[in-house]
């Protein structure tokens, strides 16, 4: 019988699961696994564990893996492949792919398949790939150029919208939220973390935007619909771009995974509704895709 590993590998936790040619057979998860994010040393911490805790789940020797796929970001760079293909081959047998955690992602919903992937994480993208496996991306330009409807941007573009209130004398609960959070005094004292250099961490700020919208702040409201919206602008340019490339195909279906995007409904159902306004008949998946099972097929299927 042969085994599989899969992996999505994130900068800060690292999903992975056990499967035969047909069933999961054991899953957990552990740290991050990343060379980028994590020291070698605490990279393979969290692998041994997790592996020590795959094989005690299973009762299956690693040394019986026949191929591994590690879905991960920065696959540009060589040293994250070489990286991924050196701690794993530590304690699993077997071929090693590694590719981008958005084509694992692609893989979970649509096996090799055309289709439009929505990414709502700390960051955002959308991805298009044809049935021919050409792939395309709308948005995903960083938080500074981009990443609209993500954890980062929703904290960033909640806290520049609060302040605008604010300064019309329009009721929020951003601002004070912001300053217990952030131990800021003053306004003042707020504008100048909010300024300083580098930059704050402002997707930490996207759970308090949540909080105060599920208390009906009408500011954060606007900007999680707002979010939502833009995401699902994307989608629709991508499906639209998919059938420009493929005319004679059906209308491709959209997919969704990321944190917010999984978690957050304000953001979710605004982007489904818009992209519902443009394409009536386009199917949006009804949950968040699991990049583990894409990994998993890549595995089962030998695609690097």
């Amino acid at each position: 019988m042969a085994f599989y590993l899969g992996f999505d590998a994130g900068g800060t936790k690292t999903d992975s699961a056990l499967a035969d040619e047909t069933q999961i057979l054991a899953r957990t998860q552990n740290g991050s696994i990343k060379p980028l994010r994590v020291s070698a040393a605490q990279a393979e911490d969290n692998m041994r564990a997790l592996l020590e805790e795959i094989s005690r789940q299973s009762g299956v020797d690693l040394k019986q893996v026949a191929v591994s796929c590690v879905g991960t970001a920065g696959v540009r760079f060589p040293q994250t492949k070489e990286w991924m293909e050196q701690i794993i081959s530590r304690y699993a047998s077997g071929e090693i792919l590694v590719c981008g955690d958005e084509t694992t992602a692609l893989d979970a919903a649509f096996p090799g398949g055309a289709g439009v992937l929505v990414i709502g994480g700390t960051g955002s993208n959308i991805l298009g790939r044809t049935s021919a496996g050409e792939t395309f991306n709308v948005g995903g330009w960083g938080s500074a150029l981009g990443d609209e409807g993500s954890g980062y941007w929703i904290g960033h573009e909640g806290l520049k919208r609060a302040l605008r209130a604010h300064d019309f004398q329009q009721p929020t609960m951003i601002v004070d939220k912001v300053m217990r959070f952030w131990h800021a005094d003053t306004l003042g004292d707020l504008a100048n973390i909010g300024n300083q250099t580098p930059l704050p961490d402002f997707s930490l700020l996207a759970p308090l935007v949540v909080e105060c919208a599920e208390a009906g702040d009408a500011v954060a409201l606007h900007v999680l619909q707002l979010g939502g919206q833009m995401l699902g602008e994307n989608a629709v340019h991508a499906a639209r771009r998919l059938r420009v490339l493929e005319p004679d195909a059906p209308l491709p279906a959209v997919a969704y995974v990321g944190g917010i995007l999984k978690s957050v409904g304000f953001v979710r159902e605004s982007m489904v509704e818009t992209i519902h306004q443009s394409l009536p008949m386009i199917h949006v998946l009804p949950e968040a895709v699991d990049p583990v099972i894409g990994a998993l097929w890549r595995a089962r299927n030998r695609v690097g």
